[in-house]
């Protein structure tokens, strides 16, 4: 799924100030007096793929509790929305996150465990569910499972088969390779002037910092970014830096990639990039922005000299300790996971099953195109690789002191300010001091 930008930065320091401090949700407010409406409040996030699951979810809880209101607190994803909460009485029971959130809230003990709820639910089957999916919303240091999951997503490659085609350049096979993609972009760029192949940075993407996007390399080339007991940061090592190397290639030798977007437009609806990397759960926008206009698919990522690599990872939702009513709030998010649900927001092109048994179903195998290949997001999870965890005080992937020096790595590197050699052998030794200090 594609996060908000402000989920991508930020959300640490906010998280731990605004919900522990401002919004006091360690502490539940007075139980609502009977006479009152029931109401459950939900924290969501303006994403049109999660709005739509959440609306698919709430018309199904309203059928079931009729008596219920729902209140939808629609964020942008930085919690701000929150700001007061608890002191108006209207703490919300059922929160949206991401899996690298997971680890924080469970620390912050804001978070109830599920795993009791889904044992004494008939209506749930764990063992239903992707093991990785169910992994994502555990904890390493507290047993129990703590966030639901909704849209089991892998990162595939959207192109434009109309200018692929137009070109003369080979059309994107599932047994293609990082060569033969690059050597299909030069042709393609060739035939079309002032289109760039690939891009890591149009509208709502994260950037080619994203960790979906080079971590594939690194492993790819046979490295990876901490040790296998996660006391060392491995991104200088000789296999990690080839990695790197190749995917900054990509912009300083190859000139395969776009540079940095402006002004929000979108390269891929706009036709001046052919193809970019990015989530099921964008389907349906790119139906919507692109019409007939032209014709766009999926395919695989290629692979590289070790594999096929490519970024895995789920969002979900989860009960507060703060819930007036966690049964109630269970009743909510476990309908996310009911087969029902997860066939709806599959049909409607809002994100990929997390039920293995939905893997083969018809919903799958006969969604409408465009794109008519859907099915490379659930062939692709053989491929997934999850993020690297660190200890929650050195951040993640996407904050903190990791973060930052990930970023500034990146940055210095595909800019070509700084070789990829000493700009991870710093990134490694900043990461290494925060390892260092946590363990």
């Amino acid at each position: 799924m594609q996060w908000p930008v402000s989920v991508r930065r930020g959300w640490l320091v906010v998280l731990s100030s605004l919900l522990l401090v401002s919004c006091g949700l360690l502490e539940p407010p007075p139980p609502t007096p009977t006479s009152e409406p029931r109401v459950l409040r939900v924290y969501t996030v303006r994403d049109p793929a999660i709005e739509g699951v959440v609306e698919i979810v709430s018309q199904e809880f309203r059928r079931r509790h009729p008596d219920v209101q729902i209140e939808l607190i629609d964020g942008s994803g930085d919690y701000s929305e929150l700001r007061g909460s608890a002191a108006a009485g209207n703490v919300p029971d059922v929160v949206w996150l991401i899996d690298m959130l997971t680890e924080s809230l469970v620390e912050s003990d804001l978070i109830i465990d599920l795993e009791e709820f889904a044992r004494g639910d008939d209506s749930v089957n764990l063992a239903d569910v992707h093991p990785m999916a169910l992994e994502l919303g555990r904890s390493r240091k507290r047993p129990g499972l703590f966030m639901i999951p909704v849209s089991l997503e892998t990162i595939q490659m959207y192109y434009n088969r109309s200018l692929w085609e137009q070109s003369g350049a080979p059309l994107p096979r599932d047994d293609w390779t990082w060569d033969d993609l690059i050597a299909a972009c030069k042709r393609l760029q060739g035939a079309a002037p002032g289109v760039d192949c690939l891009s890591f940075t149009n509208a709502s993407l994260n950037g080619y910092a994203w960790w979906v996007y080079w971590l594939p390399w690194v492993r790819g080339a046979g490295g990876d970014a901490l040790s296998a007991d996660g006391t060392q940061s491995t991104l200088s090592s000789p296999q990690s830096l080839a990695g790197l190397q190749a995917y900054v290639d990509l912009w300083l030798t190859h000139k395969i990639v776009a540079p940095p977007a402006s002004g929000g437009r979108d390269c891929f609806v706009d036709q001046t990039c052919a193809a970019f990397f990015s989530f099921a759960g964008v389907a349906q926008r790119y139906r919507d922005q692109i019409g007939d206009r032209f014709a766009w698919d999926v395919q695989l990522v290629p692979s590289h000299p070790a594999g096929r690599f490519t970024g895995i990872g789920t969002y979900g939702f989860a009960v507060t300790r703060a819930s007036r009513d966690p049964q109630l709030a269970w009743d909510f998010v476990k309908i996310f996971i009911a087969p029902e649900t997860q066939r709806a927001l599959t049909a409607a092109h809002l994100g990929t099953p997390v039920l293995l048994s939905l893997s083969n179903d018809p919903t799958m195998m006969q969604l409408p195109a465009p794109p008519a290949n859907m099915r490379a997001f659930v062939i692709g999870r053989e491929a997934g690789i999850a993020p690297p965890r660190y200890p929650t005080a050195c951040g993640s992937v996407y904050t903190g002191p990791v973060a930052s020096a990930l970023d500034d790595a990146l940055d210095t590197a595909v800019r070509g300010v700084v070789s990829v050699e000493g700009a991870f052998t710093v990134a490694d030794r900043k990461i290494q001091t925060c390892l260092d200090a946590n363990r």
